[in-house]
């Protein structure tokens, strides 16, 4: 028998983990409070150790989790732990992990009974499968949406959604019977008390959403975004953001797009590429709204259809949206057109002045021409204002401009050409 003991590692990245009880063990081959025999250390996390254990009266297994007795004087711990009981065993769905009863021992530890599962978690499932066939991550995940979309009709956010938490057992004759487990670190909408201070990062890196990342308020739409990275690990074998470090992860989810699961595993169907990439938005808002959403989705990519996707207006699911285009302002346009037009008119009315003034010179020597007019100069304007008679010079005379003609000119007299010499 074995409850998963990686599935319930309770462990998160607001703190530093306790170390392990001086004696796990202690508790083997006594019986908790006149009924659980403990017969086997199953696994151990941050917060607290599962054992196996039988009910003496019914003859029946079960796994019992035990709060660490340093975590006990944490009030901030013990009520998370305590909220774990109280959420699982309120939802009530055969998806969520089935938690019975709860008490303290002698010592103080707390504990609560919950039922022993025989099979593996997810994260074993994904390392011996590599990449699960498509059909398999359909049907574990539409298990998952059920499981979800109960917790959350019961105002219950996960929180800590991964490969980890996910039990997949045997039931009747149903391969892949899924088991969510550790509602550790679970947001309850509404409740007494809040656990967690604002910006206080909780969650494991690799699977929580961006809104998790900043430490924002989260709602249920942060289990849909951790629901599409579980779903893009099982079809490719990898997670949508790897680092190196915790906040190299941490900012791919804020501001990095994933690669599309087809260009990791060509064989991906694009149907299937469409939900996961639109759980994945990186705005709550743009991704599907409920599980029963999904749901609906993957039955449809299931049966060959077409997803309809989420019930609101979202981006491109693979491809990061085009670049928005600026508005033109309309004066703008009929500013720029009125200057190109003066512009024209300027350019065509030199032209047409410097064309009649070579037709009106040709043919003329310079001796008959026009004498040109003197060119007025500031300096000239100012002494003609200071006299009272205006002083006529005689006209000097200038050189013409040459003709404009495709071939040189014939040879012409240089006295006529020249007439200064």
């Amino acid at each position: 028998m074995s409850d998963g003991a990686r599935g319930f590692d309770d462990s998160d990245v607001s703190g530093p983990h306790s170390g392990v009880s001086k004696a796990p063990e202690g508790l083997l081959g006594q019986t908790i409070d006149q009924r659980y025999r403990v017969d086997a250390l199953l696994g151990e996390g941050g917060m607290g150790l599962v054992y196996r254990v039988t009910h003496t009266h019914l003859n029946k297994p079960l796994a019992i989790k035990v709060l660490r007795r340093e975590n006990t004087r944490d009030p901030e711990v013990l009520a998370r732990f305590r909220r774990e009981a109280e959420s699982a065993s309120a939802i009530g769905n055969q998806h969520i992990i089935d938690i019975s009863d709860f008490g303290v021992l002698e010592d103080g530890s707390t504990y609560f009974v919950m039922e022993c599962l025989e099979g593996i978690d997810l994260i074993d499932a994904i390392d011996v499968a590599q990449r699960m066939p498509e059909e398999r991550a359909i049907r574990i995940a539409r298990q998952l949406c059920r499981a979800l979309a109960a917790a959350h009709d019961a105002g219950i956010i996960h929180r800590d959604l991964k490969p980890e938490n996910v039990f997949l057992t045997r039931r009747n004759e149903t391969e892949d019977f899924v088991k969510v487990l550790d509602f550790g670190i679970a947001k309850v909408a509404n409740g007494p008390k809040r656990l967690t201070q604002a910006g206080e990062v909780l969650g494991t890196p690799h699977y929580m959403s961006p809104e998790q990342c900043e430490g924002d308020n989260v709602d249920h739409r942060t289990d849909i975004y951790a629901l599409g990275v579980l779903l893009y690990e099982m079809v490719t074998g990898h997670v949508p953001h790897d680092a190196d470090t915790m906040m190299g992860i941490l900012t791919k989810h804020m501001y990095e797009d994933p690669i599309p699961p087809k260009v990791r595993v060509p064989h991906v169907s694009e149907q299937l590429e469409q939900v996961i990439m639109r759980c994945l938005e990186k705005k709550a808002e743009q991704r599907y709204q409920t599980m029963h959403e999904i749901e609906a989705d993957l039955q449809r990519v299931h049966a060959g259809q077409q997803p309809v996707g989420a019930n609101t207006v979202t981006l491109t699911p693979t491809r990061p949206p085009a670049p928005a285009r600026q508005r033109v302002s309309p004066i703008y346009l009929g500013g720029l057109g009125v200057a190109v037009l003066a512009l024209i008119g300027t350019l065509a009315f030199g032209a047409y002045s410097d064309r009649n003034a070579e037709s009106s010179t040709d043919g003329l020597s310079p001796s008959t021409a026009a004498p040109a007019a003197p060119v007025p100069t500031p300096i000239a304007d100012a002494a003609d204002a200071q006299q009272t008679e205006v002083e006529t010079a005689p006209p000097k005379r200038v050189r013409r401009k040459p003709r404009r003609h495709a071939k040189p000119s014939p040879p012409r007299d240089q006295a006529i050409l020249d007439p200064w010499k």
